[in-house]
């Protein structure tokens, strides 16, 4: 790994490239919460959190007034699915490209790319919206756009992390940032939803822009970080990584443990502005903006109390049973949502599921990027993030069994396949258990 600090050397190419060694190793902290926030005690490893943590404030704050300005101006369950899933195929497509960038490219120039396109997507629905030209569409294809900004930018951000930190503190780091994800997660919504009840969809896009523009500002002052080995073509590049996955058992079901949960785990919260109006919408005096804000700020909640756990996690710690009860708790919590008789119970299942989302989230990258070589990680990161692209199936059929039946059934049917995928991993893959 070359961290860029000025000093320059010649590749094996024969082209000069400028790099420096990688981080000093440190020792892990004795102590659980001296080890939990390790990771941010490194300068770099701080501009890379603060980044992030201003643009999933800005993506969540628009998760938020996507679904309720995709409900107003249409009232349909399909259309909230089609705009939730809009950003998953460039995902699919371009999701192993973009890990194989990572592999090649100074990752905090990507980094850099992708931040400008996330505030270009602000500043065009921002500016449709005060116009008065807004329609479903301009929705769909920023969506589509936010999903190929980030099949390129997520490898990047994820693989460039052990070169700031270290191997030593790679998953403390990788939780924190899952943290700092589930800080936004329980602020964010919250903001989003009480800007768009009181001040409309326009200021509230409005303020994702400032959030994205912050977040690039952090992320200019990151060291350069390109990957070492050896260089083919794209394609050429990308078939070794294939063959690298497909030879790894660990690796291999790090990955498919994702794509079931990723089907199964984010429908029923993308829906969530639908399900306050059709199962509590005349009993709720606050209205529904505000009160899907407060139900993703409960969500992110759960999930903030749990990263601080992962956080806390040593090597050796049983991790592989975590994800997978933190998996089986998930399918637990949005069966519990379906069937939640009074909004205080869906606040509770809510909880339930962000506690369960940090630990298959974070760990889950924690332990694929511990188990992988780095002149892999970007390409393993992408194929990670292809796992998104598959989200529609889950979502789509979401959609359609809440117009064919009630949006209660299809909540309990996400849970049952987060439960059977559980199941699954627990009883058949002793590569995850033995993690």
């Amino acid at each position: 790994m070359a961290v860029d600090r000025g000093d320059a050397s010649e590749s094996q190419s024969g082209v000069t490239r400028s790099r420096q060694p990688v981080v000093t190793e440190v020792t892990v902290a004795e102590g659980y919460w001296r080890r939990t926030f390790q990771s941010l005690a490194n300068k770099n490893f701080r501009f890379l959190w603060l980044s992030m943590l201003l643009m999933m404030g800005g993506m969540n704050m628009q998760m938020v007034a996507r679904g309720l300005l995709a409900w107003d101006l249409t009232g349909s369950y399909q259309m909230i699915g089609l705009i939730s899933v809009g950003f998953a195929p460039p995902m699919l497509i371009f999701g192993t490209f973009g890990g194989v960038i990572a592999d090649r490219v100074d990752r905090k120039r990507i980094i850099q790319i992708g931040q400008l396109g996330m505030v270009a997507n602000a500043v065009v629905i921002g500016t449709a919206i005060h116009t008065d030209t807004i329609t479903i569409w301009y929705l769909f294809i920023a969506s589509i756009f936010q999903g190929t900004l980030f099949a390129f930018l997520m490898p990047a951000r994820q693989s460039i992390i052990p070169a700031i930190v270290g191997e030593n503190l790679m998953a403390n780091a990788l939780a924190l940032n899952g943290m700092g994800m589930s800080l936004m997660t329980l602020g964010a919504p919250a903001i989003a939803g009480m800007i768009y009840a009181w001040a409309g969809p326009g200021f509230t896009y409005d303020t994702i822009l400032v959030f994205n523009a912050s977040s690039l500002i952090f992320s200019a002052l990151l060291p350069s970080v390109v990957a070492a080995g050896k260089r083919r073509n794209v394609f050429g590049d990308l078939k070794d990584a294939l063959r690298y996955a497909a030879h790894n058992g660990t690796v291999i079901g790090l990955l498919l443990i994702a794509l079931g949960t990723t089907m199964f785990a984010n429908a029923a919260r993308n829906f969530l502005p639908a399900y306050v109006d059709d199962i509590f919408g005349k009993t709720i005096s606050a209205g529904g903006p505000e009160t899907v804000g407060w139900m993703l700020a409960v969500f992110g909640l759960g999930a903030f109390i749990g990263s601080l756990f992962i956080a806390g996690l040593r090597r050796g710690a049983h991790r592989g049973l975590w994800l997978i009860g933190s998996t089986l708790l998930s399918g637990v919590a949005v069966v519990g949502l379906g069937l939640a008789p009074m909004l205080i119970m869906a606040f509770v299942m809510l909880f339930f599921m962000g506690l369960a989302d940090a630990g298959r989230r974070s760990l889950n990258n924690a332990l694929l990027m511990e188990v992988v070589d780095d002149e892999y990680r970007g390409r393993i990161s992408g194929i990670w993030m292809m796992n998104f692209g598959f989200m529609p199936i889950g979502i789509l059929l979401f959609a359609q069994i809440s117009d064919v039946w009630d949006i209660r059934v299809a909540s309990v049917a996400a849970g049952a396949g987060l439960l059977l995928t559980g199941l699954w991993f627990l009883v058949g893959d002793r590569h995850i258990r033995r993690l």
